[in-house]
């Protein structure tokens, strides 16, 4: 039998072991993240995929204040509000970080956000509460290579040993990496291999490359330059994803290749999506949450289902056996989401 909860889990004296039975008080889970041992993400992952093992990773974006994001965990639904009142900043990364840790992510992605001004990287500062199974963004677009420099020796320093290299949308045109590509052959020639390399792949194609061929000569570019494994753009069909993994390794890209989801949890943020990322929705999705884009729960609902629906998809496809979460720090509806999967793939694992 397949085990679905195949992440790791972190020890204080930098053990991997798989126990979920961590009770969340103040005075359990004593567990100081940044003595953690490197984990390298491209090893862990294959590791996966060779044992043909079900795993899942959660994308995390930072907020303003750094403690935001565990707040942003304190609500009724988990009635951590007395709990959380009166507690240090550790304590509530604790009891964060334990409670996600019961679905046993592979990895924690951290987005990558600026304040404003150079030199000033909201990401760099809140990475320092995260475990060192984290994957953190990097957008290449407007930095200069002391500023990459500085950014991977401070990473380094934390542990950190995986990067999200990626273009980003910065309006600066005056770094020294322009494209994604430039960032992946900077920290090859750097660092070696010290870092593990993420990129990104758009299974409906990057919005401004002129067709599929182009889009998949410059992912195989990445993937020549050193990057490990890919994590894909938003899309909404399991075809769609399932084309994109036989097309690339069609043209030799043979790394592991992880779909990037989207739980759709509003109908006001999907249309902020489509707008940012210049999403392509199918017409009969976008049809069917016109008609209850009013009622916020029938969202939800359909967006839990359609996510569990895609994903099985794609997992009995055998197109990937990952998935990556975009969970733009909803976690109740994720682990809902991984709740059900989990009684899937343990009452059926059989059939994997």
């Amino acid at each position: 039998m397949r085990s679905f909860i195949a992440g790791i889990k972190i020890t204080n004296e930098g053990k991997m072991n798989n126990d979920n039975d961590c009770e969340v008080t103040t005075n359990d889970c004593q567990l100081d993240r940044r003595t953690n041992k490197s984990i390298d993400l491209q090893k862990v992952i294959n590791e996966k995929i060779n044992k043909k093992e079900i795993f899942y990773s959660f994308e995390l974006f930072p907020m303003k204040e750094s403690n935001d994001i565990y707040k942003r965990y304190n609500n009724k639904e988990y009635k951590f509000h007395a709990l959380l009142i009166n507690v240090s900043q550790k304590v509530l990364r604790l009891r964060f970080f334990a409670e996600m840790d019961k679905h046993s992510p592979v990895f924690y992605a951290l987005t990558w956000h600026t304040k404003g001004v150079i030199n000033s990287y909201l990401s760099l500062d809140i990475v320092e509460q995260f475990p060192s199974h984290t994957l953190l963004h990097i957008a290449a677009k407007g930095l200069k290579r002391c500023n990459v420099e500085m950014i991977l020796k401070r990473a380094y320093d934390l542990r950190i040993r995986n990067i999200f290299a990626l273009q980003g949308d910065s309006i600066l045109e005056d770094g020294d990496f322009p494209h994604a590509i430039d960032l992946v052959k900077f920290i090859r020639s750097y660092f070696g291999k010290e870092f593990s390399i993420c990129v990104a792949g758009y299974p409906d194609m990057h919005p401004l490359s002129p067709n599929k061929d182009f889009d998949l000569f410059y992912l195989k570019a990445k993937v020549d330059a050193g990057a490990d494994f890919i994590i894909t753009q938003i899309f909404f069909e399991s075809d769609t994803f399932i084309n994109f993994v036989n097309d690339c390794r069609n043209i030799g890209i043979t790394i592991p290749i992880i779909p990037g989801i989207f739980p759709i949890s509003e109908y006001k943020c999907l249309e902020r999506m489509i707008n940012t990322c210049r999403l392509n929705i199918p017409n009969k999705i976008f049809d069917h949450l016109e008609t209850i884009k009013d009622d916020d729960e029938a969202v939800k609902n359909f967006g839990i289902k359609f996510t569990i629906d895609l994903i099985k998809d794609i997992l009995e496809s055998r197109a990937s056996y990952g998935f990556h979460l975009f969970t733009l720090n909803k976690i109740p509806m994720v682990q809902n989401i991984c709740n059900q999967l989990n009684l899937i793939y343990q009452l059926q694992s059989e059939h994997l």
